[in-house]
């Protein structure tokens, strides 16, 4: 596979588990009594209706990676007339490759979430502190 197809595949599942992990609006606004922690933050993108969805795309690509690794394997064993091979590292590989691009994405947006989150707050801080 290119890098230009990889960077493609790359881009559509950003944006689908961005998608699925971002809170409704209703929920995103709600507000907090102190600041936001970053662990919050976690928590509050990982318990609500849509991330559901973006753990079942994790689970059917991870399972779609394994099955079709494990067809080719099978495919050539059938009708090569070569010696078995075996691509079940290739395969674990790009699996591991995938929950790790996962993990990094979930971080960084609760790491941007709970910076917003905490501007607003500062951001209302200041409104009030002027107003005095």
């Amino acid at each position: 596979m290119g890098f230009s197809e990889l960077t493609v595949m790359a881009l559509i599942y950003s944006g689908m588990m961005i998608f699925f992990l971002v809170p409704f609006k209703k929920q995103q606004s709600r507000e907090f009594k102190h600041p936001i922690t970053f662990k919050e933050s976690l928590l509050h993108i990982t318990f609500h209706k849509k991330a559901l969805l973006a753990l079942l795309l994790l689970t059917f690509l991870l399972i779609a990676i394994w099955f079709g690794y494990e067809q080719e394997i099978y495919h050539f064993n059938a009708h090569s007339g070569y010696p078995p091979i075996d691509t079940g590292s290739e395969a674990t590989f790009y699996m591991c490759a995938l929950i790790g691009y996962t993990v990094i994405l979930y971080l960084l947006l609760a790491f941007w979430i709970s910076l917003n989150i905490l501007k607003r707050k500062i951001n209302k801080l200041i409104k009030y502190s002027n107003n005095l």
